[in-house]
């Protein structure tokens, strides 16, 4: 793989934002014929009240994703004694699956990343993205369905650091799956803005295919941190919906969490 690898004919349709309802809350109906990919960033769930997992489950039952990567995750460690992301699987209900992944080991349990997907998980992958001196490290995780693999990440927030672990979600992805022919989807909490060189290093095998919006922080979202994005090593398919969740019927998103969730909706060929 030489340059700036992109696959010629790839086509991507200019995302619809979600209308204001009257009452205020957007429509995040679903694009029909669509699979709804989403990314949250729940910061333990902890952030502006005590337990967010119920609040968290409501709203993503609300927007109904096919399948969310989430950041921030605790795993039974002295600050929360829960395993979360299984918390999060009972308040979603029947038909939900999920995968987490330890970034590293935190008050003696664990903290990392996850995935939740009303798909069935063919397979997983964890992958380490190593420590840099000083710093913690950050984790890659791919859940492979029968229709696409999704990747969920969480990135520092240092950029020179971002940009090394970008460079090795790319080597990553070159080495496992650009040959495939599946769709992939990376998304994640990137702790970068649209422009930097992190995100300029993924648009080098990666088009980001969700609204650019803020969702950093949630009381105020000024910046745009948290993306999905789709490896470009298919030659097909249409972006119809993509919106930063700013409101919900079913609880207050300001208080959830200091991110707010993003999703697109994506027609595959």
């Amino acid at each position: 793989m030489t340059g700036c690898a992109s696959l010629s004919g790839s086509r991507i349709e200019p995302a619809e934002k979600s209308e204001e309802t009257a009452a205020g809350i957007p429509d995040y109906s679903k694009a029909k014929g669509s699979i709804r990919l989403m990314t949250y960033n729940v910061g333990v769930f902890g952030k502006y009240i005590d337990n967010s997992v119920p609040l968290v489950a409501d709203l993503i039952k609300e927007a109904k994703p096919d399948i969310v990567g989430l950041n921030e995750l605790d795993s039974c460690n002295r600050r929360h004694s829960a395993y979360q992301l299984e918390e999060l699987n009972s308040c979603l209900g029947k038909g939900w699956n999920f995968v987490f992944q330890s970034m590293f080991p935190y008050q003696e349990g664990g903290y990392g990343i996850g995935v939740e997907t009303t798909h069935k998980i063919l397979s997983t992958k964890s992958y380490d993205i190593p420590k840099t001196p000083g710093v913690k490290h950050m984790g890659l995780l791919a859940v492979e369905t029968k229709d696409f693999v999704f990747m969920s990440t969480h990135l520092n927030v240092t950029g020179s650091i971002s940009l090394e672990q970008a460079k090795l979600i790319n080597e990553y992805v070159r080495k496992d799956y650009w040959g495939k022919g599946k769709p992939v989807f990376l998304a994640g909490d990137m702790n970068s803005r649209p422009g930097s060189a992190t995100i300029a290093e993924l648009e080098r095998y990666w088009t980001v295919i969700s609204a650019k919006e803020p969702t950093f922080p949630s009381t105020a979202p000024d910046r745009c941190i948290d993306y999905v994005l789709i490896l470009n090593n298919i030659p097909k398919y249409t972006v119809v919906k993509s919106s930063a969740c700013t409101g919900f019927k079913s609880g207050d998103v300001k208080v959830a969490s200091d991110h707010i969730p993003i999703f697109v909706d994506v027609i595959l060929p």
